[in-house]
């Protein structure tokens, strides 16, 4: 059976030629780009101009003078400017959390073209909707109905305050806007709607072709109109009939989106094949295995993938993780005989073993210090020394010949120790891919954090650094980098998007990981996202359900 990216290959050969050298291929991540460009060569049979392949975040970036900020510096910013608007004092780390939620929000505002006055505007007095001419009858009664629910007595003060921190918002997101933009920064939904609101875009290639999409943000949307009025535009569109209600007049939610967008971004592949489009009426051998434990499961890898032939089948069989924690238990569980893994899930950084040891270096000049006595304690000292990684510093007297008093020096301290600790790890000959990933991704957190201390941005005592950096931690992947076209692929349910396999093995396959539960929280109401067309849980459901789907379809 053709994979998706075969066909895809095949007709833009047919309607191209083997000379790409002026088209772009969009994709939603970058991981399809390398089977899309082997199909490609290997169906030309002959030396081709390969295309330029980008995702859809490059396209607006390439299109922009500004550079999206790295997020701890985009919250340093907002953290400063909610101070001033709102007139409080919160501490960054007691910020930082709810910075996220709010830097979300503004990042969804101007992806989907949002008026931010007329969201933002000051509803104190419900009465006001009476004479708001810009809102709609539709508007009006979902906005009235989410103040309904304020009762008048226990959630009064709740109202309150929460309408107190609305009148902010809008100054909040003018100013903040106007901060980065002086710094030549933006956070990526700022930059996105910059590109589709200049008058000029200079598209340089002759087409971009989108490759499997699913939900595209207005911006998105209006960027791709701009292309197709310039005869610039191709799609190519991942879906199955079953879903689509094409067959059986089952609309499900997973075909939500490219129902609409094929009404106006046309398909170049024939909608009628069934051989690409009804694959959900194919057969398959589906099995269920159940696991008392989610380490049990993983030790089933190894049988797995030494029947039918999936190990010779290299990058045709995949493990998929529906929970990305058990990573490092995979990993572990992988047969001798494997020789080629491409790995492109992440791993949260807090569950890794660099995560324990940094913890450990702060702790020791906090709590494992004692200035009576001008030492640190026998407790965290022994702690520190137990822990593998200190084999990698030369001399271990060196972490407690001197105490560490301010936040600049103990920074510059741990990076100090992490470039040692990540140098003598490689020198020694380990090679354990996670163990490197995870010391250089805590080393790039800890080095950017100095930059910007230095620049004076986190103002912050010893108990602010220490919550924020559980903070930072907390908030960060371990990212995996490969060669995608070479061996068996471990990755997670987002990135399965555009590939498909003869074998595919998904593990923690359980409620609340198939689907995933959906994160819905933000400072903006449900009835007021729905008002004014932003992303609600309706819309992320429809997202993981189609990808979801998208996985069973061949």
């Amino acid at each position: 059976m053709k994979s998706f990216l075969q066909y895809v290959a095949e007709d833009i050969l047919h309607k191209n030629g083997t000379n790409l050298s002026r088209v772009t291929i969009v994709f939603p991540n970058k991981r399809a780009s390398l089977f899309l460009n082997e199909e490609l060569a290997r169906m030309a049979n002959r030396p081709i101009w390969s295309p330029t392949y980008i995702t859809i975040s490059e396209l607006f970036r390439e299109h922009s003078d500004k550079t999206v900020g790295d997020q701890i510096k985009l919250i340093c910013d907002l953290h400063k400017i909610f101070n001033v608007c709102t007139g409080s004092c919160e501490t960054l780390d007691r910020f930082y959390g709810w910075g996220q939620v709010l830097l979300t929000d503004f990042d969804d505002i101007d992806k989907n073209m949002g008026d931010a006055h007329q969201i933002f505007t000051n509803l104190k007095n419900i009465h006001e909707l009476d004479d708001a001419s810009y809102l709609t009858e539709e508007q009006k009664e979902l906005l009235k109905k989410f103040f309904g629910n304020f009762s008048d007595d226990i959630a009064s003060k709740l109202k309150e305050r929460f309408i107190n921190l609305w009148s902010n918002f809008e100054e909040i997101y003018t100013r903040f806007n106007e901060c980065l933009a002086q710094q030549g920064l933006a956070y990526e939904g700022a930059l996105y709607r910059e590109v589709v609101e200049k008058t000029e875009i200079n598209f340089q290639n002759d087409k971009y072709i989108f490759v499997g999409f699913n939900m595209m943000q207005i911006v998105e949307q209006k960027l791709c109109e701009r292309l197709q009025k310039h005869g610039k535009a191709r799609f190519y569109w991942d879906f199955d009939d079953y879903y689509m209600g094409n067959q059986h007049g089952i609309k499900h939610e997973a075909g939500t989106y490219i129902r609409q967008y094929l009404k106006y971004f046309p398909n170049e592949l024939d909608v009628t094949n069934k051989q690409i489009y009804a694959n959900f009426e194919q057969p398959k051998n589906i099995t269920y295995l159940s696991a008392t434990t989610e380490n049990i499961q993983a030790r089933y890898i190894s049988t797995w993938l030494k029947q039918n032939g999936r190990i010779d089948d290299g990058r045709r069989t995949a493990i998929v993780l529906a929970d990305e924690n058990l990573l490092p238990t995979v990993i572990h569980c992988l047969p001798p005989e494997l020789k080629h893994v491409n790995i492109t899930t992440g791993y949260p950084l807090q569950h890794a073993p660099i995560a324990s040891f940094v913890r450990l270096l702060i702790n020791l000049h906090t709590m494992g210090y004692s200035a009576n006595r001008h030492s640190f304690s026998k407790k965290w000292r022994t702690m520190l020394m137990r822990h593998p990684y200190m084999k990698y510093i030369e001399n271990e007297k060196t972490v407690f010949e001197k105490v560490h008093t301010d936040v600049v020096s103990i920074n510059t301290w741990i990076v100090d120790i992490l470039q040692e600790v990540g140098h003598n790890y490689t020198a020694e000959g380990e090679e354990d891919p996670f163990v490197q990933e995870s010391i250089f991704r805590m080393y790039t957190l800890f080095n950017r954090l100095e930059a910007l201390i230095t620049a004076g941005d986190p103002e912050a005592d010893f108990n602010i650094y220490n919550r924020l950096i559980n903070q930072l931690i907390s908030s960060t992947s371990v990212p995996f980098h490969g060669e995608p076209v070479i061996g068996l692929q471990i990755m997670g349910v987002l990135e399965t998007r555009n590939l498909d396999f003869d074998h595919i093995l998904i593990l923690s396959c359980n409620e609340g990981n198939m689907p995933k539960g959906v994160n819905d929280t933000s400072f903006i109401p449900y009835a007021i996202r729905k008002a004014f067309g932003l992303t609600t849980i309706d819309n992320k459901v429809a997202i993981y359900a189609y990808r979801s789907e998208e996985r069973f379809s061949r």
